[in-house]
Parts: C-alpha cells; structure tokens; sequence
C-alpha cells in the first residue's frame, strides 16, 4: 500500500506530464480529429494563450474528445459561451439537452478550434484525484462551480 507521499508525489508526476506536455493539440471539432486520440482513460487539460482553462478525466479520451463537438455533452463548450457570450443579443443557456442559439453555438467552435489547446494524459490510476488537484491549485476558469452553477 502506498503513504500518503507516495501518492502525492504520484500525483504530481502526472500533473507535471499533462501540463507541461509539448504535445498539445489544435481542436477541430471533426470525428477524424477525435479518432486520433486513444480509446483509454486519462485526463484531458484545456489551454488558453498557455493558461489552463478546463481539466477533466475520462474512461474514454477518444470519446470525450469527440464530446467536444456538441454543447450539449461537454461543460467546458457550456462554459465557454456563458462566460464569454451572455452579453450577446438572442443569448439563451444551453442545458444538456438543448444547444446554444446557432449563432452562440458559432462563436464556441470558433472560440474552441482558435483560441484553445488540448493536453492529454492516458492513465488508468489517479484520475479523480489529478483532476480534483489540478482544480484546486490552478482553479481553471471553466472549471470554476461560479461558472456553471446554474446548469
């Protein structure tokens, strides 16, 4: 069994892995984009201009990856377009089972595929606990419970 140290240091590995990883990809928004992530779990963490914006772990990158592609799946889009696009006229929230406007859905692609970079970090072991970590040290803005509390 492993102490707490152990764990901890564990942890931190993973961290310094994901974030400092030189790898980070272009978003799309196309299936193909997708297929090319693996289909194992792991942790994902969302870049913008170099800041870290959103983590989530997974049992599936792949899927989650793809996940991007529809509001209605992923709280880092929701997000994204409460926080930046409220203020534009014909604003409506999107719920997990309606989208944004289309215009507002535009401006998230857009957003997403210019302005945002994705980490990955396939591992079975400690996701939860990096992601909570992650969460609690860099408080990512789209991560943040202020920004998505009216879900």
């Amino acid at each position: 069994m492993l102490c707490d140290k152990q764990i901890l240091r564990y942890l931190g590995s993973l961290e310094k892995k994901l974030i400092s990883n030189r790898r980070k990809r272009k978003i799309y928004l196309t299936n193909k984009w997708a297929k090319d992530f693996p289909e194992e779990p792991g942790v994902y963490a969302a870049l913008e201009n170099r800041e870290l914006v959103y983590v989530g772990e997974t049992n599936n990158i792949q899927r989650r990856m793809n996940y991007l592609r529809f509001t209605y799946n992923h709280s880092l889009r929701l997000n994204i377009g409460r926080v930046n696009f409220s203020k534009v006229k014909g604003y409506r929230n999107a719920t997990a089972k309606k989208k944004f406007p289309s215009h507002i859905e535009e401006k998230v692609n857009d957003w997403l595929t210019k302005r945002i970079k994705i980490s990955i970090l396939p591992t079975k072991l400690g996701r939860k606990e990096l992601e909570d970590r992650i969460i609690e040290k860099y408080k990512p803005k789209y991560n943040q419970k202020s920004v998505s509390k009216d879900r």
